[in-house]
This record gives C-alpha cells, structure tokens and sequence, in this order.
C-alpha cells in the first residue's frame, strides 16, 4: 500500500479516524459547555474578572487547539 492507508473505495482512514474524533471531542465540549453555564471569577496574574464559565471552557479549547496544531506542523517539518 502506498505511504497512507486506503480503503477499497479509496477513501484515507487516517482523515476518517481524525474526523470521528474530532467530532466527538465537539459534542463533549458542547454537553460540557451546557453544562456549566455559571459565573466564575477568573485570576490572572495582575487583575481579575467574572465572567460565565463557557467562555473560560470555550478559550481554554480554542488554545488547547491551537497549540495542537502548532506542534503538529513542527512535527510533520521534521
């Protein structure tokens, strides 16, 4: 077979695995995020602030994401 898996109908499992779980990751942030929808103070290191707890879930994922992805490209670089 050649670098990347096929299936017989020629589709790539690797961006099928990588597509479910990216998927399920999205519905268990959604339920998570529906799930804790109240106020929290957040600290940072100078001031701090209230806000709901979606957002600090929601910011929290986006950079999680976000430094998945960079690793990632460094990686596939090498």
């Amino acid at each position: 077979m050649a670098a990347t898996e096929k299936s017989s109908n020629g589709r790539d499992l690797k961006r099928d695995a990588r597509l479910v779980v990216f998927t399920l990751a999205v519905v268990v942030l959604i339920w998570f995020v529906i799930g804790n929808s109240q106020k929290v103070r957040v600290h940072f290191w100078v001031t701090s602030a209230e806000t709901s707890l979606i957002v600090v879930i929601l910011v929290s994922a986006a950079l999680g994401a976000l430094i998945a992805l960079l690793l990632g490209r460094r990686k596939s670089k090498s």
